[in-house]
């Protein structure tokens, strides 16, 4: 009866009720506390008069009624009802709006900012999602706490901090491994974050790592993986800075923690992980088109340390995908997983002879992190270089398929080679793919945004959280002017110390007990092309047994 009351008229019922069962019995008490409580009682009754005079006035106005709640619906006598209104140390909701006020866009999940699969979508938080996907207005708490991170609001909903991070343990077992340093425990990634908005429309993420570039790094060592602000007003154009992931390859965008196998494919070798500049991005086309172009400082191939200004020119980058049947009834459902797109950048870079010339070239690696072609010393980068990644994704239930083709280019002067003569400018050529099949056994949605269990593990309920096994076929393939003499306008490398091709194929399988934690094998197998020479990686074709524990918070 009180629950369809303004507010003011249930505070003061239940406060007036309150206040009655803290009095003393009467024989207890003197003449002061029984005229309070004659008082009380007054002005109880005429709290109830007000009632029903409300409730008469409801009755009789057929407007006001339309706007009292629905009737609840019966509950179970056996399962607690639930709160009134989100607590203060409760479960945060899958759609977290920035403002409780129509119109502004919420802070989705990485799991479901997979449905555009362009806006970048980082471990443990909620940037970038499209306006569309929005909740009804709500009461957010200020301090959350809960299996999504540690939230700070502000009373106004208009700021946020969130903070967490990716902790990943590997045990990496290889046989007949070509070098003694191939097999080891080690901290892949220790990555802290703090991540959110400020004025509604300011977002921003700041990561740094403790652990490993690479998993072939000799030593530990303190970066910066990112640092940026997004500039979000509507979803059609926004512009972001800092350090960040470039928008160009499909696996790269997918953050590490996502990723089924405990490396990226071999594609990796020929794109830069991060870069530091400017890009401008955005969703149209009713969210079916996710666009993006960028000018960056011009970093080296897949390593976390890259986003450092080596003085070599801009590259600009650019990135097109589309989910042309989403939200289209007029097309069977299983068309509205479709996604492809491509992606690719172009520069024109100077040589920088101030620098190490081995921080402008990242070596070759397997995917289980090994290197097998190593780029010669003193080659310097010089002229154009550019890239293009044409990429295909699928998603129906809980089956996903992801295809990619990258290919690169770059210009570069042989004069400076060690121990070489008769350099100058050339350029070399890399192409690469990957095919991988994901299948979530317990029937969990298959996403770039990571596997979230629909029943957490919990033995005394039987349930097993949830299983994933996916399968990985793909190769690279070095261009032949890498392995020319240097004096015939080659790089000089070496074909029998490094490979010149690679085929793998990968089996994986990972347990996500909850959403926190991950345990999962890669059993990874690497063909080689060239190479054989002994005490290198590439002595033998590469078997692997990976092991990994990972905590996302």
């Amino acid at each position: 009866m009180v629950a369809g009351l303004p507010k003011s008229v249930r505070w003061g019922v239940l406060t007036a009720l309150i206040l009655l069962t803290l009095v003393p019995p009467l024989h207890a008490m003197d003449e002061e506390t029984a005229k309070t409580i004659a008082d009380l009682k007054a002005q109880m009754q005429q709290l109830m008069d007000e009632v029903k005079k409300l409730k008469s006035q409801q009755s009789n106005n057929p407007s006001a009624a339309r706007l009292r709640p629905p009737t609840p619906e019966p509950t179970n006598p056996n399962k607690p009802p639930p709160p009134l209104a989100p607590q203060p140390f409760g479960y945060t909701p899958f759609l977290t709006p920035k403002a409780a006020k129509p119109n502004r866009k919420p802070r989705l999940s990485s799991e479901v900012q997979e449905q555009s699969s362009m806006e970048q979508v980082v471990e443990g938080t909620t940037e970038f999602s499209p306006k569309s996907e929005q909740q009804s207005q709500m009461d957010l708490p200020q301090l959350d706490v809960s299996e999504r991170g540690l939230i700070f609001r502000s009373a106004d909903q208009q700021h946020m901090i969130r903070l967490g991070g990716l902790l990943q343990l590997d045990d990496r077992q290889f046989v007949d491994p070509g070098t003694s340093d191939m097999s080891k425990f080690l901290v892949r990634r220790a990555r802290p974050y703090v991540a959110g908005f400020f004025y509604d429309d300011w977002e921003y993420r700041f990561a740094p790592e403790f652990a490993l570039s690479s998993p072939n790094a000799q030593t530990y060592q303190t970066t910066i993986a990112d640092a940026f602000i997004n500039y979000a007003p509507i979803d059609e154009i926004q512009v972001q800075a800092g350090k960040f992931t470039v928008p160009l390859g499909l696996e790269m965008l997918t953050p590490a923690a996502f990723i089924p196998f405990s490396e990226r494919s071999l594609t990796s070798n020929l794109i830069p992980n991060r870069d530091l500049g400017v890009m401008a991005h955005g969703l149209v086309c009713s969210e079916k088109l996710s666009w993006a172009a960028m000018v960056g400082a011009g970093s080296r191939n897949d390593t976390i340390q890259s986003g450092l200004d080596y003085g070599t020119g801009p590259v600009g980058y650019f990135r097109l995908f589309c989910q042309p049947f989403r939200n289209e009834s007029d097309f069977p459902e299983e068309l509205e997983g479709l996604h492809f797109g491509v992606g690719g950048n172009i520069g024109w870079q100077a040589q920088n002879n101030g620098v190490d010339t081995t921080n402008l070239f990242q070596d070759y690696s397997t995917d289980g992190g090994n290197t097998f072609l190593t780029f010669p010393d003193g080659l310097n980068v010089q002229g154009e270089v550019w890239r293009i990644s044409p990429q295909l994704y699928y998603r129906y239930g809980p089956i996903a398929l992801i295809s990619e083709f990258t290919a690169e280019k770059q210009g570069v002067n042989t004069a400076g080679i060690t121990g070489t003569s008769g350099g100058g400018f050339t350029n070399y050529q890399t192409t690469a793919w990957n095919l991988e099949l994901d299948w979530v056994i317990t029937g969990e949605i298959a996403s770039l945004g990571g596997v979230v269990p629909q029943h957490p593990l919990d033995f005394t309920n039987g349930d097993i959280g949830a299983w994933e096994i996916s399968f990985r076929y793909d190769g690279l393939a070095a261009g032949a002017n890498m392995f020319r003499p240097v004096n015939q306008g080659g790089l000089g490398i070496s074909q029998t110390t490094n490979a010149t091709g690679v085929n793998g194929a990968s089996l994986a399988l990972n347990w996500y007990p909850n959403r926190i934690i991950r345990l999962g094998v890669t059993i990874e197998y690497n063909a080689f092309t060239g190479g054989g020479a002994p005490g290198t990686v590439v002595e033998n074709n590469e078997l692997g047994f990976i092991t990994r524990l990972q905590l996302l918070y």
